[in-house]
């Protein structure tokens, strides 16, 4: 009997051409239970942006989902929201990726304003995270149960960073301090 694949979702805020739309779908129905994308417009203010790619995982973030359900397709997955990024130009493309575990999500997002080189070190450095990301988040590390991290790209360092967390509640907000590796509360 076949393993169940995980699932994943995938919206699309404003347009992929069909082939990508059938590209991106086809990739991830290798590893993955997935519909084909649903397209939603842009949130008022963000019409600079041509396109912007939200995939989420109903897999934890750890080596075994780009070992195992990836495999070679991680890299064709890079390769095609590249394409995107370059495709777009000016207008610009962005990605999302959440990674949900039970009622914990784990969310990349690269930004408005990435470049093709930069969207590509992005990509590839998700890939690489898992080892860093997990140290962050052993229970020592946690002042509570969190329900969300959320990092954005920094295209200045060419690194993922703002580690932001929220508890289960929504009622705290905390960020990730290097230099101690511990979470400090913060304002919203």
């Amino acid at each position: 009997m076949q393993p169940l694949k995980p699932i994943a979702e995938v919206l699309i805020e404003g347009e992929l051409s069909p082939f990508e739309h059938e590209a991106l779908h086809r990739l991830l129905k290798r590893g993955f239970t997935v519909e084909p994308p649903s397209y939603t417009p842009f949130a008022y203010g963000e019409e600079d942006l041509a396109t912007r790619i939200n995939i989420t995982f109903h897999y934890p973030y750890n080596q075994d989902f780009f070992t195992r359900h990836l495999r070679e397709n991680w890299r064709e997955l890079k390769d095609l929201i590249k394409e995107v990024r370059y495709r777009r130009g000016r207008a610009g493309a962005a990605f999302t990726f959440t990674f949900v575990q039970d009622e914990f999500r784990l969310v990349f997002k690269s930004g408005n304003e990435v470049d093709h080189d930069q969207i590509s070190s992005a990509m590839d450095q998700i890939g690489h995270l898992t080892g860093i990301v997990s140290r962050m988040l052993k229970a020592e590390t946690l002042p509570e149960t969190l329900g969300m991290v959320e990092c954005k790209f920094d295209k200045l360092t060419d690194r993922w960073d703002e580690f932001r967390a929220t508890n289960r509640a929504d009622s705290n907000v905390y960020e990730f301090d290097e230099e101690s590796s511990n979470w400090r509360p913060t304002k919203v």
